[in-house]
């Protein structure tokens, strides 16, 4: 078994970060992505970033903070311009500001990626969370497990 799961602190990490350039996309900025996310409870930061295909799970085009309520968080991304993207997310219950894990690498926090992309045994990949953006108001959800 590969042991990839430290992967995720990238994920910890993104969320983090200043939001960087989104240069390369296909259109001028504008409006906006809420990404709804079901959670175990309503401890803590939901942390979030939007990765273009290039940044996937190292540099965000943006990050977003969200706090749970009725174990549901929304991050919200907003005049980015169109193209196609891929959002993480994970359920800082501790504020600790990283996904925290075991003595394995594997979360011990909920994380989840746009259209519930997963992996068994490392990070979701861009090709499964990608969708297209096109403009106006996108909405998404997705469930943290």
């Amino acid at each position: 078994m590969t042991r990839s799961f430290p992967v995720f602190a990238l994920i910890a990490c993104s969320a983090l970060l200043p939001a960087a350039s989104a240069s390369g996309e296909e259109g001028a900025a504008s409006g906006v992505i809420r990404f709804r996310v079901h959670t175990r409870n309503d401890r803590g930061v939901v942390r979030c970033g939007i990765f273009t295909e290039q940044g996937w799970l190292k540099q965000p085009a943006q990050a977003a903070r969200a706090t749970p309520g009725g174990n549901v968080a929304v991050c919200v991304f907003n005049a980015l311009p169109k193209g196609v993207y891929g959002i993480s997310a994970f359920h800082d219950e501790n504020k600790n500001g990283k996904l925290d894990t075991n003595f394995i690498g594997y979360p011990i926090e909920e994380y989840c990626a746009s259209h519930n992309a997963r992996s068994a045994f490392s990070a979701p990949s861009f090709s499964d969370a990608k969708f297209r953006y096109s403009g106006g108001t996108a909405e998404l959800e997705a469930q943290m497990k």
